[in-house]
């Protein structure tokens, strides 16, 4: 019963701080939706215990868990999906590469080992998901706190009924990078049962490198439009 209920309990403060690290790495509201996001951390703590613990399906896991954040992004907080789907896959595979620096730090310090990757519990996981957790929120508070970040995303909710032109460069490329993010969190789950953590961080530092290059230029896209538009402004007055 202990095991239990602090499996569903990290398993809260797990999912809640992987939305926060996505909403303030593309500068999005929090507040606003922060009894969502609670709701939303409820019951992915809920579905991930029923698929390892109950299903005894693990595999299965991570990968729904990647679908049910799109779906939150996208009715939970109203983001058009195709930028939903390209700012989990992103915040996702930033969080895999905290949890997985961490791991060889505590890994060098001869803390833990790497199999404690592929277990549901004990003391040494519980260790392992605190400190992920903790560092996890003290680097979603510092981009708050210092405004850094991607800026090129509408606050939400979108307008679903606005005419969207999917071929345009910037669609083009988060489209790229939501498939980069799905192929990453798939394999993922191969890399995490054959025990491959290294390989875990380079797949997951290979797509958010990519998922971080196209935010780059989307945000260098604002900017050059809001000062072409502010040029032509003044050259009518």
């Amino acid at each position: 019963m202990l095991d239990t209920t602090t499996y569903i309990l990290l398993g809260i403060f797990d999912a809640t701080t992987a939305v926060l690290l996505i909403l303030k790495l593309y500068m999005l509201p929090v507040k606003e939706y922060r009894f969502r996001i609670i709701s939303f951390a409820i019951l992915i703590a809920l579905f991930s215990f029923m698929m390892r613990m109950v299903l005894n399906a693990p595999k299965f896991d991570l990968p729904s868990q990647y679908i049910l954040f799109v779906f939150f992004l996208r009715f939970g907080m109203q983001i058009k999906t195709h930028i939903a789907s390209f700012i989990a896959g992103a915040g996702l595979c930033a969080y895999a590469i905290i949890q997985m620096t961490i791991f060889y730090v505590y890994d060098w310090m001869d803390l833990i080992h790497v199999g404690i990757l592929r277990e549901n519990n004990g003391l040494y996981l519980y260790f392992f998901q605190i400190s992920c957790i903790a560092i996890t929120l003290f680097l979603s508070i510092l981009l708050s706190k210092f405004n850094f970040g991607f800026s090129f995303i509408i606050k939400p909710p979108h307008d679903f009924f606005s005419k969207e032109n999917y071929l345009t460069r910037r669609n083009v490329m988060l489209l790229l990078g939501s498939i980069a993010s799905l192929l990453t969190i798939s394999v993922t789950v191969f890399l995490l049962y054959s025990s491959n953590p290294l390989g875990l961080l380079i797949i997951a530092a290979i797509s958010f490198i990519i998922s971080f290059y196209f935010s780059g230029r989307s945000d260098k896209d604002d900017i050059r439009k809001a000062i072409e538009a502010y040029s032509a402004k003044n050259k009518v007055g």
